[in-house]
């Protein structure tokens, strides 16, 4: 099952229909690297993309948030194993935003990209 899993990225969208409430976009991915690795590939892609500054950040706890000035996200790498890990990125999306492209999602597919890992949208 972990094999099976491993680069699969998986996204949660949701919208509060008929809400003024912010709706989620999350996106998650476990990669066969170390967590440490993972973290310090994530801070450095965002670092390399001017449109994103990053907001708040937690070495030790591998956590950081960012924002464009109109969107802001939270990421997490957690580590599962020696060389396995989470990285997770989460935001909130405006009511009625709905946006064709999910930054999460491209997010996490730019660091397995840096990283050289595989990931792809995993299948429901």
């Amino acid at each position: 099952l972990g094999r099976k899993a491993l680069g699969k990225v998986r996204q949660l969208t949701g919208e509060m229909k008929g809400s003024q409430q912010p709706g989620y976009d999350v996106a998650t991915v476990l990669l066969e690297a170390r967590a440490d690795k993972v973290y310090s590939t994530a801070v450095t892609v965002l670092q390399a993309n001017k449109e994103w500054t990053i907001t708040q950040k937690d070495d030790k706890s591998r956590s950081l948030e960012f924002s464009d000035g109109k969107r802001t996200a939270g990421m997490q790498v957690s580590f599962l194993d020696e060389h396995l890990s989470q990285l997770l990125v989460v935001s909130s999306v405006a009511s009625g935003k709905t946006d064709t492209t999910s930054f999460v999602l491209d997010g996490v597919l730019r660091v397995c990209k840096e990283m050289g890992v595989h990931c792809q949208l995993a299948d429901e």
